[in-house]
């Protein structure tokens, strides 16, 4: 198994990009969903968090209501590191499990913040996406149906185009132009990286 770091800032359409690589020997496994799914109901990592954090931060079906502790952590910066500490741990634990029941050649990760929360060290490859800043508003105007000044407020605290080029392997330019042939020509370079490893055991 080939297992892919996938990452890249909000709107540079890295979404986009999973879903053209969909094949039948490739599993995408989305971070965030892993998150989302994992705090939407009781769970270890709701109990984890609750211990942290308090019990004010529970929804009615107790999972965590993630606009209270949005408000907590993100105008405190030791308090985001404690949540980023407790969530990538259960995150990561999720994946692996995931992979182990997989049957797939190629294994996607798609983790925003790949590198901050050490999921790269899992990966045999990393794959960043970039775009233009004004390329990135406008996909999240639309996406997120907000203002370009909001858009534009949520990157600037966002890593530039440069810490991903100097931390991926691989770089998918991903500008207002069709990305189609960009996607085939990484699946290829994906499966050949994997027969590589293969031939390796």
């Amino acid at each position: 198994m080939l297992i892919v770091g996938l990452t890249g800032a909000s709107g540079s359409g890295k979404g986009y990009l999973c879903s053209l690589l969909c094949h039948k020997d490739i599993c995408i496994i989305d971070t965030d969903r892993v998150y989302h799914k994992m705090i939407s109901a009781p769970s270890s990592c709701v109990d984890a968090l609750v211990s942290a954090f308090g019990e004010g931060i529970l929804n009615p079906q107790g999972g965590i209501d993630r606009a209270v502790l949005g408000s907590i952590v993100f105008s405190d910066e030791e308090k985001l590191k404690l949540l980023n500490s407790v969530a990538h741990a259960f995150i990561r634990t999720e994946c692996e499990e995931i992979m182990e029941r997989c049957d797939a050649k190629i294994v996607i990760l798609d983790a925003p913040v790949l590198f901050e929360s050490g999921f790269d060290d899992m990966c045999d490859v990393t794959v960043g996406v970039v775009a233009s800043e004004d390329v990135r508003v406008e996909r999240i105007v639309k996406r997120d149906s907000i203002d370009p000044e909001r858009a534009y407020a949520r990157i600037k605290n966002q890593h530039t185009d440069d810490y991903f080029r100097q931390r991926c392997d691989i770089i998918i330019e991903n500008g207002s132009g069709d990305i189609t042939a960009a996607a085939e020509g990484l699946l290829v370079e994906l499966m050949r990286l994997y027969g590589e490893k293969e031939k390796k055991k």
